[in-house]
């Protein structure tokens, strides 16, 4: 597990319930297509001109961070995400760079180009947001990035809640990996064939083995209840930088249902096991 904080899990997402508006969509793939639905699709503006994102939500809502999933932004974009209350703004980011710069250590001289950047390079970039617990009724999102070789903005989805964290951090040797659905066969010729392959998909199981009655009482009602499918972005290394906090940093669901045991009075243990969606 990360050296530092405890990780973080969003377990009911605000936008996903929120009327939503968009300054520009392609035919097809409207801004809903960033909620939780049988989409073909995921969002795509209609061109590059500066996109404005407004979510009004249906009840007040208390909302602590913010996550655009599946991006297609540059290394040159910004984003802006400004909460609402009513008529009033009690917080705003201010415009944001995009840019999720390799840091020093990993960028290799010779080989990067300087000032080289993670977001081309990986197939669900995340943009993440955390500010205090604010109350809200809505939110904007402003997003520029004029230069995007794409033609459009694409955004897959967003996530906007609060964020659930342990009192006590997942237990060490926590497995992360990429499943991949891709099957090796051989060709009549003996070449070696692969189908099925390119679309991997985050995994990861989370041992919580002091989970105090508080944090089991909001699982059960979030998870064991809502079952296999709810969506909860996980965070598994929030204070980590670079590609550790990126790839620990996904939307998914539960592969099982909600189970925990008896550990010692007052604490239980429970494995939650999550793919990527």
């Amino acid at each position: 597990m990360s050296k530092t904080k405890n990780l973080r899990l969003v377990l009911y997402n605000e936008h996903d319930a929120a009327t939503l508006t968009a300054s520009s969509a392609a035919s097809g793939t409207p801004i809903e297509n960033t909620q939780i639905n049988d989409r073909a699709e995921i969002f795509r503006s209609a061109d590059l001109t500066e996109l404005v994102i407004v979510g009004t939500l249906p009840a007040g809502a208390f909302v602590d961070s913010l996550n655009l999933l599946g991006h297609n932004l540059s290394a040159a974009g910004t984003v802006r995400l400004t909460l609402l209350e009513g008529e009033n703004e009690p917080w705003d980011s201010g415009e944001q760079s995009t840019g999720e710069i390799i840091p020093a250590g990993i960028w290799r001289a010779g080989i990067d180009p300087w000032g080289a950047t993670y977001n081309e390079q990986l197939r669900n970039p995340a943009t993440m947001f955390r500010f205090p617990i604010t109350p809200i009724t809505g939110y904007r999102i402003t997003i520029n990035d004029p230069g995007n070789s794409d033609g459009a903005i694409e955004i897959g989805r967003i996530v906007l809640g609060q964020d659930w964290v342990p009192e006590f951090n997942a237990s060490y040797d926590l497995p992360i990996a990429n499943q991949d659905r891709a099957q090796h066969e051989y060709s009549a010729g003996q070449t070696l064939r692969t189908i099925n392959g390119g679309n991997t998909r985050r995994t990861a199981t989370i041992e919580l083995n002091w989970l105090v009655d508080a944090d089991r009482s909001r699982l059960v009602v979030e998870l064991g209840q809502r079952g296999m499918i709810a969506d909860v972005f996980v965070d598994l290394y929030p204070e980590s930088t670079g590609i550790e906090r990126l790839n620990g940093a996904f939307l998914a669901r539960m592969t099982e249902g909600y189970g925990d045991s008896h550990y010692i009075p007052l604490h239980r243990k429970t494995k939650l096991s999550f793919i990527e969606v």
